[in-house]
C-alpha cells in the first residue's frame, strides 16, 4: 500500500511525474501535481518534462525538482534516452504517474526499475505499467490526469482542482512597453497545427475593432514559430498592434497574460495559461471541438465553433483541410468574435 499523509512513512515516498508532451499537456498536468502534494505533503516530488515545460513551471512550491529531458534536441535518440535511464534509476523513485501516453514516455519508465507504473491503457507499450486507467473521453484532460490518482490514493474531500502556474513578483509590464492603464487584450494567433489558426485577416480585423471600439491594448503574443503569422496580422492591421511574438522568454510569456484583461486564442497552450491566472478567454475552435476535453478550465470564457457535419476532422488539426473548404475557420467571422469579447468582458466587469 501506498503511504498517505496519515502515515508519517511517507516523507521517504519519491514520486515523479512524466509529461514530455506540449506546453498545454504540461500545464493541464499541474492540478494532478498539486494533488499529489497535497496527499502526500512530506513527499520528494519531481516532474520530467521538456526544457520548456521546465521553464514554464520553475518556482512551482509543489515540486521538488524538475528534470528536463531535451528529447527533440541535445538529449535526442537511443544514448539520450539511455542517459535519462540512468538518471532516473539513480534516484530511486517509488512511484511514477504518466499522463503521457507516448512509446518513448512508457519505454523510459519500463528500463527505469520504479516499482508502481501508473498510466492510460490507451497509452503505447501500455503493458509496462502496473496499474492502467481508462481514459475517459467524457472528462475534461485535468479531470482526466486526476484519475491516475485512483490505484493508489483518494482525493481529499476539500480539493478542488486548478491550474496553478508560478506567479513572478518581480515582473513588470513596463519593460515592453506595456500601460497598465489601458484595456489590455492578447492575441495568441500561432499553433503547431496550421489548421486551428483562425485566419490572419481576421486577426487583424478583430484587432482593429478592439483597437477603434474598445480603445483596447492589442498584444500579439507567441513564439519563434508564431512570428510568421503574428507579422502578417500585424501587417494587415490598420491600427497599430504590439507585436511580442518571439520577444519573449515563456516567464515572460506567462506574466503577461497573468496581466491581461483578456485573450483571444486558438485552441492551443496560452489557453491555458490564461486559466492558471484566472484570465477571461475567447477561444476559437476549427478542426478541433471542446469535447475533446481542452477546453478553458475554471476561467471566465466564451467557445466560438461552427455546427458542420465534417468536425472534428483530427484529434490535433491536419496539415489542410480535408475537404478543401476550410468553412471551420472562413466562416467564423471577426464581428462574431467581437461581439464574443465584449460580452465576457462585460460578464466579468458585473462579477467584480
Amino acid at each position: 500500500m501506498i503511504p498517505s499523509k496519515d502515515n508519517p512513512f511517507d516523507e521517504s515516498l519519491r514520486i515523479l511525474v512524466v509529461q514530455t508532451a506540449y506546453l498545454g499537456d504540461i500545464i493541464l498536468t499541474t492540478p494532478l501535481i498539486t494533488a499529489l502534494k497535497e496527499i502526500f505533503p512530506r513527499s520528494y516530488l519531481a516532474l520530467l518534462t521538456t526544457p520548456v515545460g521546465k521553464e514554464a513551471l520553475q518556482g512551482m512550491e509543489e515540486i521538488d525538482e524538475i528534470i528536463d529531458y531535451d528529447k527533440k534536441g541535445k538529449e535526442r535518440g537511443w544514448r539520450g534516452l539511455k542517459n535519462k535511464v540512468k538518471k532516473i534509476r539513480e534516484k530511486n523513485f517509488d512511484l511514477a504517474l504518466s499522463p503521457h501516453r507516448s512509446f518513448r514516455t512508457a519505454f523510459l519508465l519500463g528500463l527505469s526499475k520504479i516499482p508502481v507504473l501508473v498510466g492510460f491503457e490507451d497509452a503505447s507499450f501500455s503493458l509496462v505499467y502496473h496499474f492502467r486507467l481508462p481514459r475517459k473521453k467524457e472528462l475534461h484532460e485535468v479531470e482526466r490526469n486526476l484519475e491516475l490518482l485512483k490505484p493508489i490514493a483518494e482525493l481529499p474531500n476539500n480539493f478542488q482542482p486548478r491550474i496553478k502556474l508560478p506567479f513572478h513578483r518581480d515582473f513588470s509590464l513596463e519593460k515592453f512597453g506595456i500601460k497598465k492603464s489601458s484595456l489590455l487584450v492578447g492575441i495568441a494567433p500561432g499553433s503547431v497545427w496550421r489548421t486551428k489558426r483562425w485566419l490572419s485577416e481576421y486577426y487583424a480585423r478583430l484587432s482593429d475593432l478592439l483597437k477603434k471600439e474598445l480603445g483596447a491594448e492589442v498584444i500579439l503574443l507567441g513564439n519563434h514559430s508564431d512570428q510568421k503569422v503574428c507579422q502578417e496580422i500585424e501587417n494587415l492591421a490598420q491600427t497599430s498592434l504590439l507585436n511580442l511574438a518571439g520577444k519573449t522568454t515563456i516567464k515572460e510569456l506567462l506574466g503577461i497574460i497573468s496581466q491581461l484583461d483578456l485573450l483571444v486564442s486558438n485552441d492551443s497552450a496560452p489557453v491555458h495559461i490564461a486559466s492558471g491566472y484566472s484570465v477571461p478567454v475567447v477561444v476559437i475552435y476549427g478542426p478541433t471541438v471542446p469535447e475533446f476535453g481542452f477546453t478553458p478550465y475554471q476561467t471566465p470564457h466564451k467557445i466560438i465553433e461552427k455546427a458542420l457535419e465534417c468536425r472534428p476532422c483530427h484529434h490535433h488539426g491536419p496539415r489542410a483541410c480535408p475537404e478543401g473548404h476550410f468553412r471551420c475557420m472562413k466562416e467564423i467571422p471577426p464581428q462574431e468574435v467581437f461581439e464574443a469579447v465584449v460580452g465576457l468582458l462585460k460578464e466579468t466587469h458585473q462579477r467584480q
